[in-house]
């Protein structure tokens, strides 16, 4: 799911794009937007719903937005999930790939069923990325990144997907499983006895620990207008374990069951 705003998403680009410059020689088109060499390939902009903070059973409304860039030679771009984390190629092909890759993390404010509750700051992660295709019809992906804005925690991604194009569609389903160390439990579902007191709904304070788990699964479905325009569906379930599910913040407030959906306009700068 496209979880990350349009700073977050540009934040993590540069920072990325600036990281491998070396890699883009080759002449951008005529008339493309570049950054440090490459050039800008597709820009997405739509909205969804997602659960108020991690593991509320409370939905917002929300825009969302993502951008790819790619270099000369590779105008059709690989196809990449609605979820994926902004990355940069650095070695292999569309078979098996890796390089650098950026996630924006949103954050918590202290509002509805958080009243009292410590404000967490939105964070930007940056790792490295494997992607690979194994068949014509199933891509697997990994994504290992380490907190270097907001938070200072370790997180890690693995996905995998059944593609499937007949005429104007593409379609894809598959499952996906988020780690993330103690340290991120503990700040996103840790309640410590200053932030019980001040809350109004009677919660205890929690000492969160252990690995964070999430397993899901997420569908997109894809309808090429024409050449350049496109429009993606996108919906998916996640489902809180250990302690994270068993923070008052989510059995008290909230809930384990976490859904998400969006619909969103794509348009391809380089058809």
């Amino acid at each position: 799911m496209i979880r990350f705003s349009w700073a977050g998403a540009l934040a993590a680009a540069s920072a990325l794009l600036a990281a491998s410059p070396a890699l883009a020689q080759d002449a951008a088109p005529p008339g493309a937007f570049t950054v440090f060499g490459w050039y800008l390939h597709r820009a997405s902009l739509g909205a969804g719903v997602e659960p108020d903070y991690l593991g509320s059973n409370d939905y917002r409304f929300a825009p969302s937005g993502s951008i790819s860039f790619a270099r000369k030679g590779d105008e059709a771009g690989p196809w990449g999930a609605p979820d994926d984390g902004f990355s940069v190629g650095l070695v292999g092909d569309r078979t098996l790939s890796a390089g650098l890759v950026g996630r924006w993390r949103s954050g918590r404010d202290d509002k509805n069923d958080l009243r009292g509750l410590d404000k967490i700051d939105g964070a930007v992660e940056a790792g490295l990325f494997a992607d690979g295709w194994p068949a014509d019809w199933l891509r697997l992906r990994g994504e290992v990144r380490h907190g270097v804005s907001g938070h200072d925690k370790w997180t890690a991604d693995l996905g995998a997907d059944a593609v499937g194009r007949t005429g104007a569609w593409t379609l894809s389903i598959g499952p996906r499983l988020t780690w993330a160390d103690s340290d991120f439990t503990a700040l996103y579902f840790g309640v410590s006895p200053a932030e019980a007191a001040r809350s109004p709904f009677g919660i205890k304070p929690f000492a969160a620990g252990g690995s964070f788990w999430e397993p899901g699964v997420l569908a997109s479905a894809e309808y090429r207008l024409n050449h350049a325009w496109s429009v993606t569906g996108v919906a998916e379930y996640r489902r809180l374990t250990g302690d994270a599910a068993d923070s008052p913040l989510v059995s008290g407030l909230g809930s384990k069951d976490q859904l998400y959906a969006s619909l969103h306009v794509t348009y391809a700068f380089v058809p």
